[in-house]
């Protein structure tokens, strides 16, 4: 047998160790890539890779060279091994990446280096291999190549001046870092959480779901608002403007009132409102607020509505530009007068005339949804009449609100502050824009006076607001006994 093996070539006997060990590495290989798919590991790609791409080439050059003995510098040779060189740097680059980096626990700094960042190490390291392979393989001087492709370059530059523009800027934004995958931005127009960034653009999903992708390029020119940073929570900002008659310190004082009233404003930091200016047509103010990011809009939306209210309420003008060319004399008001107090109840039948003199005791209200006439402990000083509308009237206990009663148009509330100065018992909501008019104890009184029979109807209709309270109250305190 060994004589039989002596007289084989030496070239046949390397062809015959090819014949043996090449199905014997594909099938390990083979074997190895299914059992890490098992596991769910990330190199089973690798070992696909390298058992498609690398083992075949590489037998094949081993057979052209050793066995058919083609010299080193023929074509075919050299082809073949600049092909298993090429497709064995890029399998161990991408088995590294996946152990290093996509095998990475969440959390940690491997798992945080971005992947534009990755993909541009991988390129670098693939075209230093090919430049070694082309120095080694081909003979070639290396000197003349990067002098060829420093020519190359400059075309390729001015082609795709545009694409390597928003290369270049992904690589400042990846060394700046002014966001992460994750977090809401802001650039321009341009509002929403990233999803993914890339070596030409960033792709935002917009708070309407939709998915914008923004050139990096843009994103290196224009001003980035990150929301995520320093805290989730986002900081608000909403200008208005009143009148110069209407006194800021008032106006201040009721825009907090505003903030400190509407869900979703967060009480700490606390808001703030400022005067900023005086200007041609009016006083501008500036509400300062944060709330979270998933309560942006429908807090913003909420303040801006409910700014008309406030304003009616108090009595305050939010001015505008108005330019007005008059031709001949003024006879009549631009704008209906608005009904006072007095012209509102008179809608009442069953209501007494106002008297001329208590007029000024009266005061016309205006609340959107939502809005609080009064809150459990406020100092009232007279009795809420409802014009149109309707009011919730709840007693709170551990912050949850408990409806009582319900009352509508031509009904009293608070009636608490019939006898001046006192503390209310209970809160009152309104339920639609409702209009009410405040009027003062001694006033209620003169219309008491005036006509027993409103007296008698509205001393029941309190007496049934007194019991439901207090049996609202005893449920309460019997259910937290259980509890």
């Amino acid at each position: 047998m060994n004589e039989l093996l002596s007289t084989i070539p030496d070239q046949w006997a390397f062809g015959l160790g090819l014949v043996i060990a090449f199905p014997v590495v594909i099938v390990v290989l083979n074997e190895l890539a299914f059992a890490l798919a098992r596991a769910g590991h990330p190199a089973a790609a690798s070992v696909r890779f390298f058992r498609t791409w690398v083992v075949p080439p590489l037998t094949f050059g081993l057979f052209l060279r050793f066995v058919v003995l083609l010299p080193e510098t023929s074509l075919a040779v050299r082809l073949t091994q600049t092909w298993s060189w090429v497709t064995a740097i890029v399998g161990v680059i991408s088995l590294v990446n996946r152990l290093v980096f996509e095998a990475a626990k969440p959390g940690t700094w491997r798992d945080n280096v971005p992947g534009l960042l990755r993909d541009l190490l991988r390129l670098l390291l693939v075209g230093i291999g090919l430049v070694i392979v082309y120095s080694f393989v081909w003979g070639r001087e290396i000197g003349g190549a990067i002098a060829a492709l420093g020519v190359t370059s400059i075309v390729v530059g001015l082609a795709l001046q545009e694409p390597l523009g928003n290369l270049f800027s992904g690589l400042v934004l990846l060394m700046e870092r002014p966001f992460e995958v994750g977090e809401t931005i802001e650039v321009g127009t341009v509002s929403g959480e990233v999803k993914a960034v890339n070596w030409r653009s960033a792709h935002i999903e917009a708070f309407g779901g939709a998915i914008q992708v923004v050139p990096n390029s843009t994103l290196n020119k224009e001003t980035i608002l990150n929301f995520s940073r320093p805290r989730p929570n986002r900081m608000e900002l909403i200008d208005v403007r009143f009148s110069h008659q209407d006194p800021p310190y008032k106006v201040r004082e009721a825009l907090l009132a505003l903030l400190l009233d509407t869900e979703g404003v967060l009480k700490k930091p606390k808001p703030i409102v400022a005067t900023l200016s005086y200007e041609d047509f009016g006083i501008k103010y500036r509400l300062i607020y944060r709330t979270t990011e998933d309560d942006r809009w429908p807090v913003k939306n909420e303040l801006v509505t409910r700014l008309w209210y406030v304003a009616k309420r108090h009595g305050f003008t939010m001015p505008y530009p108005v330019q007005v060319n008059l031709e001949h004399a003024q006879e009549h008001p631009f704008s209906p007068p608005q009904p006072d107090a007095a012209d509102l109840l008179a809608q009442f039948p069953r209501l007494p005339e106002i008297a001329v003199e208590d007029r000024h005791r009266t005061q016309p209200l205006t609340f959107g949804a939502g809005e609080r006439l009064f809150d459990e402990g406020d100092d009232l000083n007279g009795v809420y009449f409802v014009v149109s509308g309707s009011v919730s009237l709840q007693t709170v206990s551990n912050g949850q609100a408990n409806e009582i009663a319900t009352i509508e148009a031509g009904e009293f509330c608070g009636e608490t502050g019939m006898h001046g100065h006192q503390s209310s018992d209970m809160r009152a909501v309104a339920l639609e824009d409702t209009s009410v008019v405040l009027i003062a104890p001694d006033v209620v009184r003169h219309l008491f006076e005036a006509s027993p029979r409103l007296a008698r109807e509205t001393g029941h209709t309190l007496e049934v607001h007194r019991k439901a309270l207090q049996s609202a109250r005893s449920a309460l305190r019997q259910h937290s006994g259980i509890q």
